[in-house]
């Protein structure tokens, strides 16, 4: 009787004995919801995320300088209405941009000289389109520190794209001083 239920097995008619234990196993297993396999969403909806920047260290000065002052300097105002709190604080911004200089050009040296070894020592294995790859890379990074260089000595020539934040402080700190004669002026 057994070869007969082996036969009817392979046959397709299995027994009630066997189609009991593959039910079982069936509810065993764990229900897979229709949204894993279909997007049921309008695609005249579907909307699109663009990112700006490169990724790399040179965005650091990007988000810095497009930063907004204008509410650092209205609270400055607020705190201290003095000429020369105002001129130590732009002073400490362009300090503090100078660092950022600094510190994504000491970050941009670190991979070159990596890039270099890399290029030499995949020069040296025969991987030749790695090579080209790593050439590509290190020519992005030598020209962000042409950039960044640009941007040092724009600083220094006062050019407009980089004096915004010291534009916007001092509007903020303007806005501050108005506020504050303006709450002066009040009659109660």
């Amino acid at each position: 009787m057994n070869i007969m239920k082996l036969f009817n097995w392979f046959k397709g008619n299995k027994d009630s004995d066997s189609i009991d234990a593959n039910s079982k196993q069936d509810n065993d297993l764990p229900e897979i919801k229709k949204e894993v396999f279909i997007e049921d969403r309008d695609p005249s909806t579907t909307t699109f995320q663009i990112e700006f920047g490169t990724k790399l260290p040179i965005d650091l000065i990007y988000a810095f300088l497009k930063e907004d002052y204008e509410q650092k300097g209205y609270n400055d105002a607020i705190i201290s209405p003095d000429k020369s709190y105002k001129e130590k604080n732009l002073s400490i911004i362009k300090s503090n941009i100078e660092i950022k200089f600094k510190q994504v050009t000491l970050k941009y040296e670190d991979m070159l000289r990596n890039v270099d070894f890399h290029i030499k020592s995949r020069s040296e294995a025969g991987l030749t389109d790695l090579v080209e790859l790593l050439k590509s890379k290190k020519q992005t990074y030598e020209n962000h520190l042409e950039e960044i260089n640009k941007m040092k000595s724009d600083l220094e020539r006062k050019e407009p794209y980089i004096m915004g934040i010291f534009d916007s402080y001092e509007v903020g700190f303007s806005r501050g001083l108005a506020s504050l004669s303006l709450d002066n002026l009040k009659i109660d």
